[in-house]
């Protein structure tokens, strides 16, 4: 069973799952979120064939959000 997604605290860190980034950023659940990051929405980093990571601080500069407060 897949874990759900977490909504992440400021400040955010650096690299988080895509649902937990979808999830804070936009209130989206694990398939809007990763279809935001397919759009490039949501900036994200490869790792592995098949995962990704989201990239809070690129992804909060491109939406005006400040992610320290």
């Amino acid at each position: 069973m897949r874990k759900k997604a977490q909504r992440l605290t400021k400040p955010y860190p650096a690299t988080a799952k895509v649902p937990d980034a979808g999830l804070t950023l936009f209130g989206a659940g694990p398939e809007k979120s990763y279809a935001l990051a397919r759009a490039k929405v949501i900036v994200t980093m490869k790792t592995g064939p098949r995962g990704m990571l989201a990239l809070m601080y690129p992804t909060c500069a491109k939406l005006g959000v400040d992610p320290n407060t």
